[in-house]
């Protein structure tokens, strides 16, 4: 007895409307596009990744990049709107709540202090966008 869809001998037939599944560092690269100068000095200096502007990132990013940068990308960041300590929490927080590890949280104390340095991080609009 043969099982039409388990006989190898005949093809699966194709899923309509299929497309191929990007990586998720794929996405997390693209979204790197719309990162401001100041998420750019912040991550460097919470990870200690140099993200250049205007230029593809052909490896992975870190996680704070990757959140941040999607942050912006789906508008959650508003261009112009400056990451600021109670956002870096908030994202923070968000991973807590939906269990499992939490990808920024090593990063967590290096972003709040290099917000600090610079003044706080509070309501400043970054023109850079």
């Amino acid at each position: 007895m043969s099982i039409p869809r388990l006989n190898r001998s005949q093809p699966a037939p194709p899923v309509a409307g299929a497309r191929p599944v990007r990586a998720r560092t794929q996405h997390a690269r693209e979204d790197a596009a719309a990162l401001t100068d100041r998420d750019r000095q912040l991550i460097l200096q919470a990870t200690g990744q140099r993200i250049k502007p205007g230029e593809p990132n052909a490896g992975w990013i870190n996680s704070l990049a990757a959140a941040i940068a999607a942050d912006r990308a789906a508008g959650r960041l508003a261009p112009g709107q400056e990451v600021t300590a109670a956002y870096l929490r908030d994202l923070s927080r968000r991973y807590d709540q939906a269990g499992g590890r939490n990808p920024v949280s090593g990063y967590l104390e290096p972003a709040l202090r290099h917000l600090e340095q610079q003044g706080g991080g509070g309501g400043r609009l970054d023109v850079s966008a």
